[in-house]
């Protein structure tokens, strides 16, 4: 992507930025920075975006470290190798297959409880900075004759619609999963009103104006 974005394409980033931002505070937390992402056409895997996060997000505890000096001991132990334990666990995810045993999927999800609770909060960023770090890490997006080329493939009937159920599973249930209320979020951003199937062909050109 080119240093210099056009009026248009800024305010069009603007217009994306605003409406992932749920509480209306002119900034994005890490989920809705992921979500803004992927809704403008970066196809990104998980690992990848907690890694821009990690390195271009501040800690939200940054501000109160120098006022924290007695408690770093316990804080820094708490600390100590949590970003590998998140990747590690990134990466068993990614790797289950449907034979993995039930006993080591609920193990899987106890660790990712005790991450979720060690995990450093990350600060809010704004739109000024989003932009920075949306240019720095763009890749070209999928061509829209390879976006309906993806869609065919689940298209058994051949007549240009996918079940909306069976387009949410299989955004729920391939490597990089997503959550039902994600799609949602996607579905009313794009502004698709069909509750019970999805034109492919207009959904691709929706993407493709994004």
């Amino acid at each position: 992507m080119q240093a210099n974005l056009s009026e248009d394409k800024l305010k069009l980033i603007q217009k994306n930025f605003n409406l992932v931002d749920s509480n209306k505070d002119k900034k994005i937390d890490e989920n809705e920075f992921k979500t803004l992402l992927r809704l403008m056409g970066q196809t990104k895997t998980e690992k990848e975006l907690n890694t821009i996060i990690e390195d271009h997000f501040d800690d939200e505890s940054e501000d109160n470290e120098n006022n924290k000096k007695g408690n770093n001991i316990n804080n820094d132990s708490l600390k100590l190798g949590n970003d590998d334990d998140i990747k590690k666990l990134n990466l068993k995810i990614n790797s289950i297959k449907s034979e993995v045993k039930k006993n080591s999927r609920n193990n899987m999800k106890n660790n990712t409880k005790m991450n979720e609770l060690t995990k450093k909060k990350k600060k809010p960023i704004n739109f000024e900075k989003f932009l920075k770090l949306f240019m720095s890490t763009y890749t070209e997006p999928i061509s829209f004759d390879g976006l309906i080329k993806s869609f065919e493939i689940f298209d058994n009937e051949k007549n240009g619609y996918i079940n909306l159920e069976k387009f949410k599973y299989i955004l729920m249930n391939c490597n990089e999963k997503l959550i039902d209320e994600d799609i949602n979020l996607f579905l009313n951003l794009i502004k698709f009103k069909d509750n019970d199937k999805i034109d492919y062909v207009m959904l691709s050109k929706k993407l493709k104006n994004i």
